[in-house]
């Protein structure tokens, strides 16, 4: 009995330690709408609890889109029309260079995504999350296929342990909408997870006895 409550602490430090996961829903996240501006270029635009959305994309095909409702592209995988919705408008292939929208949070998350689409073919897109130092937690090249049609995609994001400052997408004509994120878990619910386990196992050691 010694022996498995060492093992399932072990599991609770692991747990607590463990690095990014990619994730295709966040249960109880919050939907931060973007407000309809319409607008083109580089930013940055501030919207929500303190969401700042930026982009390197100033120039090509006017730069960037942010709080865009209108129709945008995506080549085969089909295009959106009335998301409220923020496009890198650019490809490497396109234009010889990655360009990259960022969504920076003034109070870090712990978990982020949204409903993505992005144009095959026209470089490698890809999302990421960085930590309050700019450092890399962890990223992830999408490669989903919609078969076209109208307001398709798929919902993808990361869970962190690392508290996530920045949250970035690149290349192929990325577009988000739905941005959801998810607070930072507090330390007392790792606490009280652990508690629980170690609790079960002492009623089932009560039982044996």
């Amino acid at each position: 009995m010694k022996k498995l409550m060492i093992v399932v602490a072990a599991m609770i430090i692991l747990f607590a330690s463990a690095g990014a996961t990619v994730v295709t829903s966040i249960p109880g996240g919050i939907v931060t709408p973007m407000p309809v501006l319409n607008v083109f270029g580089p930013g940055p635009q501030t919207f929500g609890a303190g969401i700042t959305w930026s982009s390197t994309n100033a120039v090509n095909q006017g730069g960037s889109v942010f709080g865009y409702n209108n129709g945008y592209g995506f080549a085969a995988n089909g295009s959106w029309v009335n998301n409220d919705m923020a496009g890198l408008n650019d490809s490497f292939l396109t234009f010889g260079v990655v360009d990259t929208m960022t969504f920076a949070f003034s109070t870090p998350v712990g978990a982020v995504g949204g409903f993505l689409n992005y144009a095959p073919g026209y470089g490698t897109p890809t999302i990421a999350v960085y930590d309050a130092s700019n450092t890399l937690i962890e990223s992830y090249v999408l490669t989903f296929l919609t078969g076209g049609g109208q307001n398709t995609g798929m919902f993808l994001g990361f869970q962190e342990t690392t508290p996530i400052k920045y949250f970035t997408l690149s290349d192929a004509y990325i577009g988000i909408t739905n941005l959801t994120t998810q607070a930072v878990p507090e330390p007392s619910s790792l606490l009280m997870l652990g508690s629980g386990i170690l609790g079960l196992l002492g009623v089932a050691r009560r039982k044996l006895m």
